[in-house]
């Protein structure tokens, strides 16, 4: 009889133990104190990823005059990229030529021939437009007007206005890095002030159409060619030798930092 007495006791004491402060001497124990640990929201960049460039355009893109083969500007651009934080690899798809005008980037999306590079890109980078103002040049060698690049300039625009939303209907958000174009005669003469201004308002168009575009990033380019004191030319004197596609890599870094395209951000 004691021993059910005793352990009733003994059951009725552990079970109010379960249901209140646990009491040594004349101390409560200390209540739990919650978690101060916040929710971890895992950083984009947590898990590295590689990156497919896709070029688009004319020699600029394809990388002639580069001594070192690197690739001009795309390959530059690409080798930093593969030091981003969050990156394992970044490779090109170079559909750029040598000579390409707008007109003829514009016919091959229409047939359907930059689908897969566009739709696979992570990043897209183009120029075009220089052989659209050569193409004038060239035509009308003996009397050039200046009426005869604003009337071509017209088409441009609407051409490239028309190659911007070809790029959208294939992939919506992919960031397009647009560079302008520069005065290869400012080589030879400073005497091409009218020239000079031709060359501005194609730029300002390029980078209006851009603008308009809240994924893309227009990249200048036309100051780092006035003359050749820097050595920025290749022996053809009109392409870009190494020296000038490094600096035109430090500027396209520099516009993607302005316009948020930096994959650690």
């Amino acid at each position: 009889m004691k021993r059910i007495l005793f352990i009733s006791l003994a059951v009725m004491v552990f079970l109010a133990g379960c249901n209140s402060p646990f009491i040594f001497g004349n101390e409560e124990a200390e209540p739990r104190i919650p978690s101060a640990f916040s929710a971890y929201t895992v950083p984009p960049n947590f898990v590295p990823q590689a990156l497919l460039v896709t070029a688009l355009g004319d020699s600029l893109s394809q990388g002639v005059g580069d001594e070192e083969n690197i690739g001009g500007y795309v390959g530059r651009l690409t080798q930093e990229m593969r030091e981003w934080p969050g990156v394992r690899g970044a490779v090109v798809e170079n559909t750029a030529k040598r000579g390409r005008r707008s007109d003829q980037l514009l016919a091959m999306f229409q047939k359907g021939e930059l689908t897969g590079p566009v739709a696979q890109a992570d990043y897209i980078v183009m120029t075009i437009g220089g052989n659209d103002v050569m193409r004038i040049v060239k035509r009308d060698l003996f009397s050039l007007t200046v009426e005869a690049f604003e009337d071509e300039l017209i088409l441009y625009e609407n051409r490239y206005r028309t190659i911007f939303s070809s790029i959208r209907s294939i992939n919506p958000t992919v960031p397009i890095i647009v560079l302008g174009i520069y005065n290869p005669f400012s080589l030879i003469t400073q005497d091409v002030k009218e020239f000079d201004q031709i060359i501005s308002e194609y730029n300002s168009s390029m980078e209006a159409v851009a603008e308009a575009d809240p994924q893309a990033c227009f990249v200048p380019v036309n100051d780092l060619f006035i003359g050749n004191d820097n050595l920025v030319y290749h022996t053809d004197f009109f392409h870009p030798n190494s020296k000038g596609y490094d600096l035109m890599t430090e500027r396209i870094i520099e516009r993607m930092e302005e316009c948020g395209f930096s994959f650690q951000e």
